[in-house]
Formats: structure tokens, C-alpha cells, sequence
């Protein structure tokens, strides 16, 4: 599933995360990307040294992030996350920063939870 996020909407996304610059330049490789949530996502884990460069088999290519957001779900899905993320990302953010590390590759995590639907993403949990 291939998830576009607007310019409009990463502007949105900026105005929020003021105060974690490390969180905008993962939004900057979205709009790098051309809004392509994966493409970013997939950019940010291999400057990071979270994926091999040759992603290798063409099944797996467009689901990495998914895959990693799947590893959170003892931490998004809480109460706690819910309402945080329901005032802004910023909370949201500042909630898994020290659990995971990575502002960078979070927001992009937060911003696919956002897409997928909370409910959608923690339905099996």
C-alpha cells in the first residue's frame, strides 16, 4: 500500500514538531520523496544503518516500514499513545523517543499510524 502524504500536509506535520529538529529532517526526506511515506521511511533506515542498502527481494520492497511500525505495537498501542497522539504528533513523538530512539524514522512511524487509523493498526492487539 503506497501512502502520499501531501505538501500541505507536511507542513502541517512541521508546524507541530517545532521542537524535535531531528523529527523535521525525516519529514524533509518526505518531501524528498515526493510525499512517498515508504520511499522515506526505507531513505531515513538506511542512513541510519536499520536497512541494507539492496533491499533485496522484490516482495519485501514498499513494506518495510510497515514491518517496523508492527515491532512498536506494544508501545503504540496504549492508552497512553492514544491519548497523546489525539492532542498532536508532538506528544506523540516525545512519548516513543525513549523507547526507540530515532526522531528521524518516528515521525515517520506516526505518520503512517496516522494514515492506517489507530484503531485499524492496534485491531489485532
Amino acid at each position: 500500500m503506497t501512502i502520499i502524504v501531501t505538501p500541505a500536509e507536511i507542513e502541517e506535520y512541521r508546524s507541530q514538531l517545532q521542537a524535535y529538529p531531528e523529527a523535521l529532517k525525516g519529514l524533509d526526506t518526505l518531501a524528498d520523496c515526493e510525499g512517498d511515506l515508504e520511499c522515506a521511511a526505507e531513505t531515513v533506515a538506511i542512513e541510519l544503518g536499520k536497512l541494507d542498502d539492496d533491499l533485496g527481494n522484490e516482495d519485501e520492497k514498499g513494506k518495510w516500514l510497515e514491518k517496523f511500525t508492527q515491532s512498536l505495537h506494544p508501545h503504540i498501542c496504549t492508552p497512553a499513545f492514544r491519548e497523546v497522539l489525539t492532542q498532536g504528533f508532538a506528544g506523540a513523538i516525545g512519548l516513543l523517543i525513549p523507547v526507540v530512539g530515532l526522531p528521524t524514522l518516528i515521525v515517520l512511524v506516526i505518520v503512517y499510524i496516522s494514515r492506517k487509523g489507530l484503531d485499524e493498526f492496534c485491531k489485532d492487539c
